[in-house]
This record gives C-alpha cells, structure tokens and sequence, in this order.
C-alpha cells in the first residue's frame, strides 16, 4: 500500500506545491496518504519555514532505519519563483543533473552507513552520484543529534553535509549546509524524504555519474 500510494504521489511532486484552490482540503489528505496524519499534498503545502521549524522539534531516526530507495521532495508553498528555480535545477531530466528521484541507503553496521542520490534522464536512465557516508552525529545547525549524511567521505573537494530527522513513519526532513569559512556554515537547504520505495540497488548495478558541483536547494 505505502509504495503504490508513493508511485501516485510521485506523479503530483511539482504540480502540486500547495492544494488547489477550490479543492476540499479533507478530500486531498485522503488522495495520497502516506501515513494517518501525512499525505503528499500536507507535505507539499508546506513553507520552507515550516519545514524548518517541524525539523528542529524532531529526532533522528533509528540509525539502521533507513535502508532502501528514499523518494525527494522540496517543499515551497507560497513561493512561486522559488517553486520554479527549484524545479529548473532539480526536477528536470533534460539539465546536465537530471531530474532528483530521491537518496539511497545502507547501513553497513550498526553504527555506520553508505548512500547515494539517484536521477532520471531522458529515456528512462537513472544514474547515481553524489555519494554520502552516514552515522548519527551532533548537528551542525542546532547541535542536537542528527542521521548524518558526510559526502566528503567520497568526494574530499564536497563540504556538503545533509542531516535528517524523522517525522513520521516513512517520511523524514532533511536540511544540508555547505562550508562558508571561518567555521559558519551555509543557511540550511531543506528537503522531504519518503520511502522506501524500493530496495538498494548499489552503486555496482546502476552507473555512475560524476558531479563537480555541491547540491544547493
């Protein structure tokens, strides 16, 4: 059930930022459920700001929770230009990064893990790229532990850093910073996580695509 209400809320990601004027709103939570109290559309009606402050009250998840195809989501209802800019840089297959399907993960013990992000190009290829190593961590942002995605444990030029915090079963908000020097850090790009969707396929059974540039959302 969770995966095929998952495949329908793929189909709504960027056309849906907020629910439809004129829509019944108790009719919409009911159209992709992803949880009792979370569907597709509450998730997509969400500010950046709101995002932020759900993250801040949450906790990580169980470090070995995560493991399987995680489906992406960015939230900006009531932002049209940044809905757009967002879509333009993360959700087009036709752009030299693809279009972002969404992160992978495994853990590799009990303590420590691997994953990858995954994008879909022209034709229906997927490739992998930017890399993570993961454990559970103090956060960068507000000091409080956080499931910890280190992609410059594959990519030592990355200074990127995603941190995730579990919202509800299935579904997780992730904020990633960048180095800025003098030891401060970028302000955080947010994003939604839901899954899994589907089991980890791994880096030696789908190609590889190199990326040069840090992922900004």
């Amino acid at each position: 059930m969770i995966r095929a209400a998952l495949a329908l809320g793929c189909a709504v990601t960027l056309s849906a930022g907020v629910v439809r004027a004129g829509a019944d709103p108790q009719q919409a939570e009911r159209s992709f459920p992803i949880t009792e109290k979370w569907s597709v559309e509450r998730l997509l009606s969400l500010t950046k700001a709101e995002v932020v402050a759900l993250w801040k009250t949450l906790d990580p998840p169980a470090f070995t929770e995560l493991d399987g195809h995680y489906m992406g989501l960015i939230p900006n209802a009531g932002a049209p230009a940044t809905q757009k800019s967002t879509g333009d840089f993360m959700y087009n297959q036709e752009s030299t990064r693809g279009y972002w399907l969404g992160k992978a993960y495994k853990p590799t013990s009990a303590t420590k893990g691997e994953g990858y992000n995954r994008w879909r190009f022209p034709g229906g290829k997927v490739v992998l790229n930017l890399r993570f190593g993961t454990a559970i961590a103090t956060s960068l942002i507000d000091d409080k532990p956080s499931y910890m995605m280190y992609y410059g444990a594959y990519n030592k030029n990355s200074t990127l850093i995603d941190e995730l915090r579990k919202l509800d079963d299935y579904i997780y908000i992730g904020m990633g910073t960048t180095d800025q020097g003098n030891g401060k850090r970028s302000d955080p790009g947010h994003f939604v996580l839901v899954g899994p969707t589907d089991n980890w396929v791994g880096v030696d059974k789908v190609p590889m695509k190199k990326s040069t540039s840090s992922m900004q959302r």
